[in-house]
């Protein structure tokens, strides 16, 4: 792929995912914890990840979590929307290389959204140092669970709509 396609792809998953955050921000609390959510900026990532491999996907988390965050002006939501969106990244990386072909994109998708909460919750707990905390892990894993499907889902249909496009790079 040339680099001129490349990053015309990475701008366009970018873009997608800030904007599906912005969209899921106006949304009200559609779960019972606080601060969950359905994590829909997600898909691009695992778009990511399947069409065009391993570095755009870790990319695109990167440029979403600090675009997102200085959009926002919280450099506490930079902080664990960066260190949740990298660790999940990571893993799904992990799983999708390494068990290539063992787990599906919706598993590979559940897998990002439990890690994403852990590492989340983990962060929180080094800048506020309050063990109640972790009350909320088994909440956030139960909400990772659904979340995660959806967006394993909605990733595998958008891909199966982009095959045989001429923008993939794999």
């Amino acid at each position: 792929m040339t680099g001129t396609r490349r990053v015309t792809n990475l701008a366009l998953l970018v873009s997608i995912g800030l904007v599906l955050s912005i969209i899921e921000s106006t949304f009200p609390p559609l779960l019972p914890v606080p601060g969950a959510k359905l994590g829909l900026a997600n898909i691009a990532t695992v778009i990511a990840l399947y069409m065009f491999g391993p570095w755009m996907a870790l990319e695109v988390t990167v440029l979403r979590s600090v675009i997102g965050g200085l959009l926002r002006g919280s450099v506490v939501g930079l902080f664990l929307s960066f260190s949740g969106g990298l660790v999940s990244t990571l893993v799904m990386i992990f799983l999708y290389v390494l068990f290539d072909g063992t787990f599906s994109v919706v598993g590979v998708s559940v897998a990002g959204a439990v890690t994403h909460n852990v590492v989340q919750l983990l962060a929180a707990y080094l800048l506020v140092r309050h063990l109640a905390l972790f009350y909320y892990m088994p909440y956030l894993i139960l909400i990772a669970v659904p979340t995660g499907l959806f967006i394993g889902f909605a990733a595998r249909r958008v891909n199966q709509s982009l095959e045989g496009l001429p923008l993939q790079a794999r």
